[in-house]
């Protein structure tokens, strides 16, 4: 005679609850615009320890220095590639600029800058 388990459901109920808390917030405008900013300020900083300027840098990526000045400011999403071709010439990798952005700060419910249905 095989034997079943019934799971417990209040530990059930408590492993749900964990992996709940650890999914990320679903991107809503506010986490855009506040992503778009931070990856914005770890690209002027980095351009700027370099003593680099914003012609300098719009030239190497084919663009114009407003539209680097908006990358900057958080006005305007930049592609991946748009992204890639920053780090490469302000000689950093990528994930330089994503270091400002930590996960529990983007994941946590209390995040002021996380608007949550």
């Amino acid at each position: 005679m095989q034997q079943t388990l019934e799971p417990n459901t209040v530990e059930l109920q408590a492993a749900n609850d964990a992996l709940r808390r650890l999914r990320p917030a679903p991107i809503t405008p506010a986490t855009n615009r506040y992503i778009q900013e931070r990856l914005g300020r770890a690209i002027r900083q980095r351009r700027r320890m370099l003593d680099m300027t914003l012609e300098d840098l719009a030239q190497h990526c084919g663009v114009t220095f407003q539209q680097v000045h908006k990358y900057e400011s958080g006005l305007c999403a930049m592609s991946a590639s748009q992204l890639w071709c920053i780090a490469m010439a302000l000689e950093a990798p990528v994930s330089y600029f994503y270091d400002s952005l930590s996960a529990p700060e983007l994941w946590r419910k209390e995040d002021p800058h996380i608007v949550r249905d």
